[in-house]
């Protein structure tokens, strides 16, 4: 197993996790009177953050599944 097809499964594994881990819905019920549900409403830095990173490894996932393809 070459090192790029490593790298391939690092990646899909660590997409896996993190689409697992975290959860895009709001777990609280959406009343008007609750403040609480609006704190949670939008999405934290963290959240942003590792959003992102998700999209850049499903980038990466794409761009080394298409290398593997062509070159193995």
């Amino acid at each position: 197993m070459s090192l790029l097809e490593k790298v391939w499964i690092l990646i899909s594994i660590l997409i896996i996790l993190i689409i697992l881990s975290t959860d895009p819905k709001n777990s609280t019920p959406n009343t008007l009177g609750n403040q609480l549900s609006a704190v949670f409403a939008s999405a934290s830095d963290g959240q942003k953050s590792l959003r992102t990173f998700n999209w850049v490894l499903i980038v990466a996932f794409f761009l080394i599944t298409l290398s593997l393809s062509y070159f193995v």
